[in-house]
C-alpha cells in the first residue's frame, strides 16, 4: 500500500478529526489522496505554507492544532516563564487566517499560555513588533504572504521577535512527532486567556517608522500605493497621511479579500500583479508606484522614468537605499553592517564597502538575517540596514523581520529627495552603476507543482551535483562551484548550489522553500548594460541546456 494511502487511513481512524471531515476523507478519489497525503507540510524558508484542505500535504485546522502543540512543548520545556509570558497572535485578509489564528489560540490556552491576540487583520511586522514590546516568549501570524489565494500558512517566532530559525524549528518538529493522535492535543474551545492587542501597539509602532527619517518628506511626490487586498493599508495610510504626502490608493485594491481578485497571485515581485497600479499610476501621474504583499513584509516599488513605469528590483531598492542611508552618516565606525542573504546580489556589497561598512551573508530567509542582526546587536555592533533579493527589507532596530510599510515610506522619502533635485530613482540608479559598476541579475523561476514537481526538482539537484556544470558559453570564465549541502554558514547547511566565475558574475540554484519551484538566480557585473545582458543571456542558456530533459 502506497504511503500517502496509509496516511490518509490513520487520519480516517483518527478520534481527533471529526465525523463531517472524515466524510469528505472518505468521499476523495485516489487522486486526491495522492495528492493531499504524499507529503508533510514541513517548515521552510519562512515558516509553513500550503493549500488550504485535508490531509498531511495541506494546511487545516489539525495542522495548526498539532504544530501549536508542539510549539507549546517547545516553549515550555526551554523558557520556564513561557506560560506567564505569554504569546502574540496576528492574521491577514486571507481565507481562513482568522479561524486558524483562533485555532491556534485554543492549543496556547489549553496548555496554559497566555494569549494576546489583534483585535484586527494586521500585518506581519507588526507581529514581530508586538512580541518585543510585549516581551512575548514567541508568537506566531496566520498568513502565506504573497502565494496565490488558495494558499495560506504559519510563521513562527521567537522571544526575539524573530522567525524560528532551522535548529529551532527541528526543536519544535520533534515535538510535533510526537503527537500520535489529534485528539491528543491540549484544545480550550473557551480561550480562556486571550487578551486583545488594539490600536496601541500600532500608534507606537507608526512613531518609530517615522522616526527612521533621514530628510524632510517632500509632499511634491506623487505616490501610488496598493495594499493588494492585504494589511498594509491602515499603517502605510497613517503614515503618509501624518507626514503630509500626496498619495493615491488603488481603490480596487485596497478592500481586504482573500479571493485577491485583479491579481491572483498577490506578489509585488511580479508585473502581472502591478497591472492596476500601473493604469492607475499613468491615471494620476504618480512618480512612483508602492504595493505591499498581503501581510505586508514585502515591498515592491516602480518609478515613473521617461512616461513609463520601471520595475525596481529587490536587489536595486537595496542598493538604493543602502546608498541613502549611509550617505546619511557622519562618521563610520568599526563593526558597522548591512546584512543580506547568499543570493542577493554583489551591488550593494560595493556601496557598502565604499562608505566603509561591512556585509554579512546568510542563507536565505529573515530567520536566518534576523538571527544574525540580533548577535551583531549583541556584540556591540550596529546594524544599518537588512535585506534580501526578493523585496524584503529590515531599516529598523526594533523589530527582527522583514518590513513592507518602513520600506514603503523610507524609499518614498528618498524618491521626493530625489524629486527635488530634478531626479528619479531610475537616474539615481544609473548614477550607482557608472561609480560601482553595471550589476545586473534575473531571476527564474520553474513551477513544477505535485509529486511530480517534488521528484523533478530533486532530480535536478542531484543531476546538477553529480554530472558538473556543462559549458558556460563564451564571455564567461568559470572559477568555481560551492555546494551548500557540504559548505556550512553559522553551521547550517542548505540545498543550494553556487557557480563563480572569475569577473565576480555568479549563478544559484535553489529550490524554493515555500512553493514548488526550482529557481535561478543570475547576477552578472559589466562594463556597461549591454556587456551585462550577454553573459545573463549565456548563463540562462547554459541553464535551459542543462535542464531541458528534465522539464
Amino acid at each position: 500500500m502506497e504511503t500517502w494511502t496509509l496516511k490518509h487511513q490513520r487520519w480516517l481512524n483518527d478520534k481527533g478529526i471529526t465525523l463531517e471531515d472524515k466524510k469528505i476523507l472518505e468521499e476523495m478519489t485516489p487522486t486526491e489522496i495522492k495528492e493531499n497525503f504524499y507529503q508533510d507540510l514541513e517548515f521552510g524558508t519562512a515558516g509553513i505554507r500550503g493549500i488550504r484542505g485535508l490531509g498531511t500535504g495541506r494546511i487545516n485546522k489539525y495542522l495548526i492544532h498539532s504544530v501549536t502543540q508542539g510549539y507549546c512543548d517547545y516553549l515550555i520545556e526551554k523558557i520556564p516563564s513561557a506560560k506567564e509570558m505569554g504569546v502574540a497572535i496576528a492574521y491577514d485578509t486571507r481565507h481562513m487566517s482568522k479561524e486558524f489564528a483562533y485555532e491556534a489560540a485554543k492549543i496556547f490556552s489549553g496548555n496554559g499560555i497566555k494569549v494576546f491576540m489583534y483585535d484586527k487583520i494586521r500585518s506581519t511586522p507588526e507581529l514581530s513588533f508586538a512580541i518585543r514590546q510585549l516581551k512575548n516568549v514567541g508568537g506566531l501570524v496566520l498568513t502565506a504572504s504573497h502565494n496565490p489565494p488558495e494558499y495560506n500558512g504559519y510563521k513562527v517566532y521567537n522571544q526575539l521577535g524573530c522567525q524560528l530559525s532551522t535548529y529551532e524549528t527541528n526543536e519544535m518538529t520533534k515535538n510535533i512527532k510526537k503527537i500520535a493522535s489529534f485528539a491528543d492535543v491540549k484544545l480550550d474551545n473557551n480561550i480562556e486567556k486571550l487578551e486583545l492587542i488594539k490600536d496601541e501597539l500600532e500608534d507606537i509602532y507608526v512613531e518609530k517608522v517615522k522616526e527612521l527619517s533621514i530628510n524632510k518628506f517632500n509632499k511634491n511626490l506623487k505616490i501610488v500605493y496598493t495594499p493588494l487586498f492585504g494589511v498594509g493599508l491602515k499603517p502605510v495610510k497613517r503614515i503618509f497621511d501624518e507626514v503630509g504626502a500626496q498619495y493615491f490608493l488603488v481603490e480596487e485594491q485596497s478592500q481586504p479579500n482573500g479571493d485577491f481578485p485583479t491579481a491572483k497571485k498577490p506578489n509585488p515581485e511580479e508585473l502581472e500583479a502591478l497591472q492596476r497600479i500601473i493604469e492607475e499610476g499613468h491615471k494620476v501621474g504618480g512618480d512612483i508606484l508602492l504595493a505591499t504583499d498581503p501581510d505586508a513584509d514585502r515591498l515592491g516599488v516602480m518609478a515613473l522614468n521617461n512616461n513609463e513605469y520601471v520595475y525596481i528590483t529587490g536587489n536595486q531598492v537595496g542598493a538604493l537605499l543602502i546608498d541613502y542611508i549611509l550617505n546619511s552618516e557622519k562618521s563610520i565606525k568599526n563593526k558597522e553592517y548591512i546584512i543580506t542573504s547568499i543570493v542577493t546580489s554583489d551591488f550593494g556589497e560595493k556601496i557598502a564597502d565604499y562608505y566603509g561598512v561591512k556585509t554579512i551573508r546568510t542563507f536565505t530567509g529573515f530567520k536566518n538575517l534576523g538571527k544574525k542582526m540580533e548577535e551583531i546587536l549583541q556584540d556591540g555592533g550596529e546594524v544599518h540596514f537588512v535585506y534580501e533579493e526578493s523585496i524584503g527589507y529590515l531599516a529598523e532596530d526594533f523589530i527582527r523581520d522583514k518590513d513592507g510599510i518602513s520600506a514603503a515610506y523610507l524609499i518614498a522619502e528618498m524618491a521626493g529627495t530625489l524629486k527635488e533635485e530634478g531626479k528619479t530613482l531610475v537616474d539615481k540608479l544609473e548614477s550607482l552603476y557608472k561609480t560601482h559598476g553595471y550589476y545586473q541579475e534575473k531571476q527564474i523561476s520553474y513551477v513544477i507543482p505535485g509529486i511530480e514537481g517534488v521528484t523533478k526538482i530533486k532530480g535536478i539537484m542531484q543531476d546538477l551535483r553529480e554530472n558538473g556544470p556543462g559549458d558556460f558559453g563564451e564571455d564567461l570564465s568559470f572559477d568555481s562551484f560551492s555546494d551548500y549541502l557540504n559548505i556550512a554558514i553559522d553551521g547550517e547547511h542548505a540545498d543550494l548550489l553556487y557557480y563563480k566565475f572569475v569577473d565576480g558574475s555568479w549563478v544559484c540554484v535553489r529550490p524554493s522553500g515555500t512553493e514548488p519551484k526550482l529557481k535561478l538566480y543570475i547576477n552578472v557585473i559589466g562594463q556597461d548594460l549591454d556587456e551585462a545582458n550577454k553573459k545573463i543571456v549565456n548563463i540562462e542558456t547554459w541553464f535551459k541546456k542543462r535542464v531541458e530533459n528534465w522539464l
